[in-house]
């Protein structure tokens, strides 16, 4: 799957908020920071699901 980091912010308490856009099903992940020593990871599993 490829997902792409389409925005990024930080509030005044320091919290993080990260959008990501998936382009197709599959799984991904999300590593923010160092590569030697991420801050954190965010693992994504996309699915198909029918629109109603």
């Amino acid at each position: 799957m490829l997902a792409l980091v389409t925005s990024t912010a930080t509030d005044s308490n320091g919290g993080s908020r990260v959008t990501v856009q998936a382009a197709r099903i599959g799984s991904a992940t999300v590593t923010w920071g160092l590569h030697s020593a991420p801050l954190f990871t965010l693992r994504l599993s996309v699915a198909a699901y029918p629109v109603q």
